[in-house]
């Protein structure tokens, strides 16, 4: 049986069975793939804590008819302390869940991995989560080729260099692919142009700027600045235009934090 070794974040745990969970990791050197950890939901395991979720782990691997064992674990990093507080939480399970949707199998996306261990590390000292999970969705999607167009019209390609905003706002839709010109964002409000369920979105000068600087930034050089919590909102609206529905993880986060609130205010 073949066995290899793979360096890889923990993006899924599953149950199997009585005592065993399927694993699924990101890759730096075969993307996303799955793994059966036998034994891994028993109180004594040999993999003990190092499989939890987000963790960066060194894995060998023995290859298998359908899911391939994993053999050994060894922890490279762990932000698993961070991951206590319940937005943080929400935070790797929406990067986990978006790398899980739009990544296939046995892909290898090198820079995405680079960018999803500079995200690890910026969560964990305690970078702006608004603009941290932009950058990370604009460096997501730049790393699978789908990254928005932010420097001429997505529709009709017209450049617009320095005049993108019209009274101070910039319009950009993510069924288009990025920004759009006064021309193709009217016609897309009026539906004269076909796209189905089109919005634009309107955003701000400061917003803008900000977005074409967070896309060139190193993930972790993401300051602790606080933002208002705009930036993400609109690059979410872009990664769910490919995934093609509305993630999960941050509707369960921001229930969670809702409640989070009114207990607070119940004190």
């Amino acid at each position: 049986m073949k066995s290899y070794s793979v360096e890889a974040v923990v993006l899924r745990l599953r149950a199997l069975g009585e005592a065993d969970r399927i694993v699924t990791l990101f890759s730096r050197e075969r993307g996303k793939l799955s793994g059966v950890a036998r034994g891994a939901r028993k109180v004594a395991n040999k993999f003990g804590a190092r499989l939890d979720f987000f963790s960066r782990v060194a894995v060998m691997l023995h290859a298998g008819k359908s899911l391939d064992a994993i053999t050994s674990v060894q922890t490279v990093a762990s932000i698993w302390e961070a991951l206590v507080d319940p937005d943080a939480f929400a935070a790797a399970s929406y990067v986990a869940e978006v790398i899980d949707t739009l990544c296939e199998p046995d892909f290898a996306v090198e820079e995405l991995y680079d960018a999803l261990c500079a995200f690890q590390y910026a969560l964990a000292r305690g970078a702006d989560r608004d603009a941290l999970l932009a950058a990370m969705d604009l460096h997501l999607l730049d790393a699978l080729g789908v990254g928005p167009e932010l420097d001429a019209c997505a529709r009709c390609g017209a450049v617009l260099g320095r005049r993108p905003l019209k009274g101070g706002r910039a319009r950009l839709s993510p069924q288009a692919g990025g920004l759009v010109c006064d021309a193709c964002a009217a016609a897309l409000r009026s539906g004269g142009i076909t796209e189905e369920g089109a919005t634009v979105l309107h955003v701000s000068a400061p917003d803008f700027a900000r977005l074409r600087e967070l896309r060139r930034m190193p993930l972790d050089e993401v300051g602790k600045e606080s933002h208002p919590g705009r930036l993400h909102r609109i690059t979410q609206a872009f990664v769910e235009q490919q995934m093609g529905r509305r993630s999960r993880a941050l509707a369960v986060g921001a229930a969670g934090s809702r409640v989070k609130r009114a207990a607070g205010r119940r004190r």
